[in-house]
């Protein structure tokens, strides 16, 4: 209930003073809202809750945190009505400052007084990043190095359909050369049609046969340069073929007339024998096949778990995934136990 106080003047004084006692009227709007608290305080939000205001419609809010260096409350979220509520979070305050929630409640009539609560944020949480490297940087011990990749031993089997090589066992290994692979300028100028590079684990009777009809040279790698010499072809199943005991090139080269029919019966292609305790991990994304090495794709997995092995064909092995068997190429994957490599 203030008092006004008033008094009369002009060049020769003022007058007494007479005072009069006025009533002002209320404050539009809803009552302030009561028993208010802050809860679940973070770096960068709080949260308000409040007992709801007779009368009210609504409630706004008002987020202000202090500014150490001009030390000014500084404004980020102004008045918002966030609707018939009795708390609220508000996030966006910033990190290690004193800060406050301020709140009115609001109807047709108007606002209601202020009310509000001060407190302090968190300090910012650290990033995931620099946690990482503060773990890292604690760490003595020596990381643990993955697995080195073991390469597939069974190219032989990825030959090309022209070039057929039997009777090999594991560590043996090959390859298709052209011409300028073959290397020799008398043997290209007699016309070679395809030739393959057999090193690695070579045991004698390993047969090589090619699909064209031809005359057979061995580039025996046991010297240097290779020593050129003569294979006995014969013909097999309509291809040309030879035995040698011994790692090297094995060249087939234009020929008017074609080997001999072997009388005798050669051995049929082999494979790796099947592969016991052998585990295998993708290094990478790798399709996961129905058969291999061109069979309907079932899915493409990016598990990076070891895999038990139970057989392996054309360079793939047969694990079990997702419920089923179905084959991953080995060209992709660390090899663990015994893989018939």
């Amino acid at each position: 209930m203030p008092n006004l106080i008033i008094r009369a003047k002009n060049a020769h004084g003022v007058s007494a003073n007479a005072s009069l006692t006025i009533h002002t009227l209320p404050q539009p709007g809803p009552p302030r809202p009561t028993d208010y608290e802050i809860s679940d305080i973070t770096h960068n939000s709080a949260t308000l809750s409040w007992t709801k205001s007779p009368g009210a419609t609504s409630y706004e809010v008002r987020g202000r945190c202090l500014d150490p260096v001009s030390n000014d409350w500084i404004t980020f979220f102004n008045w918002t009505d966030i609707g018939d509520v009795a708390s609220h979070t508000l996030t966006g305050f910033t990190p290690n400052r004193s800060c406050n929630f301020t709140l009115r409640a609001v109807n047709s009539e108007g606002t209601s007084t202020e009310v509000g609560r001060a407190f302090d944020t968190l300090p910012a949480p650290a990033s995931s990043s620099s946690s990482s490297r503060s773990r890292r940087d604690d760490e003595s011990s020596t990381p643990t190095p993955m697995p080195t990749a073991t390469p597939i031993r069974d190219s032989l089997n990825r030959l090309p359909p022209g070039i057929q090589v039997s009777n090999w066992v594991d560590g043996a290994q090959g390859k298709r050369v052209g011409a300028a692979g073959v290397g020799r300028a008398d043997l290209i100028a007699q016309g070679v049609l395809d030739a393959v590079d057999l090193y690695g684990y070579i045991t004698p009777g390993v047969e090589v046969c090619f699909a064209a009809h031809g005359r057979l040279v061995f580039l025996d790698a046991a010297y240097a340069p290779r020593r050129l010499a003569n294979l006995q072809a014969y013909q097999r199943a309509g291809m040309t073929c030879a035995t040698i005991d011994r790692g090297g090139a094995v060249v087939l080269l234009q020929s008017d007339s074609p080997p001999p029919v072997s009388q005798s019966s050669q051995a049929t292609p082999t494979q790796p024998p099947s592969v016991s305790d052998c585990e295998v991990r993708p290094w990478a994304n790798v399709k996961f096949r129905q058969s291999p090495p061109d069979g309907l794709v079932l899915g493409v997995t990016a598990t990076r778990d070891w895999l038990p092995a139970s057989e392996k064909r054309d360079g793939y092995f047969k694990v079990l995934l997702w419920g089923h068997e179905g084959w991953i190429s080995g060209d992709y994957v660390y090899l663990r136990g015994d893989c018939g490599a």
